[in-house]
């Protein structure tokens, strides 16, 4: 095994200011600052826990790492959707060529699951008549790159429609779930009224093939 003594690794910085730099080939790209050459040895990237790539102190655009605790790779990458207050225009982002299930889980009528993955938890809103779905952290949800599939199977009397939608909170952005139940529309009931609660089965895969 070889390390680069501080003199040499400044020799080469110094090198890549001017011409492409080649460790393990004598015939660098020209296009590249840094070339590994054709060798069979793959290259290690900095290992990190979720809390040290948390703490990297100012990260820059392009920065990759593998994350330790979620055994893939991030990089430090601007995401697509618009900047909400309080939010980087850049952030860490997995790594991934989607789709990736994220969670799933068949809950009852009162909210509590009967079975699934251990990467959620949900809780009924008797306020706003819909459940919370809150995923397991660092992973949370967004609406526009992620799927989120709900059958439901409450009471079978129940005209039931299912909707989906994006709740961003002072703890993250969760998924909202909401059952309406048709015949109370029909029957004159206003929006709120007319949800109602239901067992169901879900399931959400993360779509993402580049940032967002």
């Amino acid at each position: 095994m070889k390390t680069l003594s501080f003199l040499s690794l400044m020799f080469l910085c110094q090198t890549a200011l001017s011409q492409a730099v080649g460790i393990g080939t004598t015939t660098p790209n020209a296009s590249s600052s840094l070339d590994l050459g054709p060798s069979a040895k793959p290259l290690v990237l900095p290992r990190l826990t979720q809390a040290q790539m948390a703490a990297v102190p100012n990260p820059a655009q392009g920065m990759v790492i593998y994350n330790s605790d979620e055994h893939q790779l991030y990089g430090y990458m601007r995401y697509r959707t618009p900047v909400l207050s309080g939010l980087s225009a850049s952030r860490w982002q997995p790594v991934t060529t989607g789709p990736r299930m994220l969670a799933w889980g068949v809950v009852d009528s009162f909210g509590t699951e009967i079975n699934g993955s251990l990467t959620y938890s949900v809780t009924w809103d008797a306020t706003n008549n819909w459940y919370r779905l809150s995923l397991t952290n660092p992973h949370e949800y967004f609406k526009d790159s992620m799927m989120l599939m709900v059958t439901a199977v409450g009471n079978g009397s129940w005209d039931q429609a299912v909707s989906t939608g994006e709740l961003i909170e002072a703890n993250g952005r969760l998924a909202s779930i909401k059952f309406t139940d048709v015949s109370r529309i029909v029957s004159g009931f206003n929006t709120l009224e007319s949800r109602r609660r239901s067992g169901f089965h879900f399931t959400l895969f993360d779509l993402r093939k580049e940032s967002y």
